[in-house]
């Protein structure tokens, strides 16, 4: 009598799994266990098919299960993918700054040039955004030279009290640096005037804030998820944000918008360069 053989489960991949728990340790907040990043990966193939993505583009994710990548050429769609690739950063990257004597910012760019209606996220210019970010340090003073920097495009879906959505692209960035907070609001500013349609509505282009867990500042700055933001009135007739559940037309296009970048294409790193595989220190000049 013949029996058949069960297939071995695939063991989750080791450095993803060392790298997590490291975090972990370094008290990071939302570092996903096995579990959660399998029930997320569902979820995004699952919006993909309700969707209908033609499924040549996404079918390759189906065989993911966190093991070593099956794939010569992985995508940011891949929940797994991604998020090892972020963590090994965060905890290479942290290293890094940790060993900097300049001072630690965690910065937030708002550049309203770059927010796109609903359905245009394809549209977004990752390069271009980045590009802007690196002349603006480029023409810093030569105290930054020295700088390291970290940080990724963060996506979130805003909603204003009018009911208007859009989608709002902005950087989150740790910075080690020798400069004050006034100073890196200067250095980081964006320089083109608002579009038309955000004429009048009140953005803070820089936002600069001291760190005190680097490695949770860091993780935060790269994190891959989209997250609703529902403007509100308070009562003193001040306009403030909570958050609200993406709707799942805008959650897919996020999805698709992944599935065309590889893992850390999102991510921005000045100071610092990927060398085989490590995050290590640009030398100076």
């Amino acid at each position: 009598m013949s029996m058949t053989m069960r297939k071995r489960p695939e063991r989750f991949d080791a450095q993803a799994a060392r790298d997590a728990e490291a975090l972990r340790r370094l008290k990071v907040q939302k570092v996903l266990t096995e579990e959660e990043l399998a029930r997320l990966q569902q979820a995004r193939l699952a919006r993909f098919a309700r969707g209908g993505v033609d499924e040549k583009k996404w079918k390759h994710l189906k065989r993911c299960r966190g093991s070593e990548c099956p794939h010569s050429s992985c995508s940011a769609a891949c929940i797994f993918g991604e998020r090892k690739e972020l963590n090994r950063v965060v905890r290479q990257t942290r290293r890094l700054l940790k060993s900097s004597p300049a001072l630690l910012h965690f910065v937030t760019i708002v550049d309203p040039t770059y927010f796109l209606q609903p359905g245009q996220l394809h549209e977004l210019s990752v390069d271009g955004l980045f590009q802007s970010l690196r002349r603006r340090l480029r023409d810093a003073p030569d105290n930054w030279k020295a700088a390291r920097v970290i940080g990724a495009v963060d996506i979130a879906y805003d909603r204003d009290a009018d009911k208007r959505e859009w989608w709002a692209p902005h950087l989150h960035l740790a910075i080690a640096v020798e400069a004050d907070a006034k100073e890196v609001r200067r250095v980081l500013k964006p320089r083109r005037p608002a579009p038309p349609d955000m004429v009048g509505r009140k953005f803070r282009p820089v936002k600069v804030k001291p760190i005190t867990s680097l490695a949770n500042a860091i993780g935060y700055s790269v994190k891959p998820t989209v997250d609703g933001r529902e403007a509100i009135w308070d009562r003193r007739g001040n306009t403030d944000r909570r958050p609200f559940k993406v709707p799942e037309a805008a959650q897919l296009e996020h999805d698709t918008w992944m599935l065309r970048m590889r893992p850390r294409e999102r991510s921005f790193l000045s100071g610092m360069m990927v060398l085989r595989g490590k995050v290590v220190a640009r030398k100076k000049g």
